[in-house]
């Protein structure tokens, strides 16, 4: 009786292994830089990207889990490479589409703290396609605030930096360059909890 415990239990596990990896597998890994604009201070910049809908076209809940792709500078988890500007992302995320949110920055001045909303109302808006088991890189964006709005613009996108960026977060195999394109998605933007200032889509 103990031995076909055994063997159960075993096969269960062998089971949540063998689903957890492939879950894991379907999974594209994401790298993306962000660098404050050179002429400003340095504010803690966040970038959401979210993934989008197939039905509706909007963006799926906002949530925890895999479908998103969301990355603060001066966190300590960010990786910097030598030589290029800024601080890298790297996420695992669900397959489909993304579209950037938003960005939300602040900014501490003589012990005032200063925030500025960068939700894009759209409804077009930077996106970008990630497909089952690949590495994609967009490069680095440039972030900056424009009077009281926080903006991110795609700044650099090279095969130079993408080596540079690999080597530093120790990613090996291939990774694909990956331009953003326009895609339109309805934006109403809320705030993610009524006593925070930050606001998404």
């Amino acid at each position: 009786m103990r031995l076909v415990f055994v063997i159960v239990a075993v096969l269960a596990l062998c089971q949540c292994a063998s689903s957890s990896a492939r879950g894991e597998g379907r999974r594209a890994t994401i790298i993306i830089g962000l660098a404050a604009a050179a002429d400003q201070a340095d504010p803690r910049y966040t970038m959401l990207w979210r993934r989008l809908d197939e039905e509706s076209g909007g963006f799926t809940a906002y949530g925890w889990g895999g479908d998103r792709l969301e990355f603060t500078t001066h966190s300590g988890s960010t990786v910097r490479a030598p030589g290029l500007p800024g601080e890298f992302e790297v996420a695992r995320v669900d397959p489909g589409v993304y579209a950037l949110d938003g960005v939300f920055a602040t900014l501490n001045e003589d012990g005032v703290t200063y925030t500025a909303q960068g939700s894009i109302i759209g409804p077009e808006r930077p996106a970008f396609e990630a497909r089952a088991g690949e590495v994609i890189f967009l490069g680095i964006w440039q972030a900056s605030i424009d009077g009281h709005l926080a903006v991110v613009r795609p700044w650099r996108l090279s095969q130079d930096d993408l080596r540079a960026v690999a080597r530093a977060a120790e990613i090996e195999g291939v990774i694909h360059l990956r331009a953003t394109r326009v895609e339109p998605v309805p934006c109403a933007p809320r705030r993610i909890h009524p006593a925070r200032a930050r606001q998404v889509c």
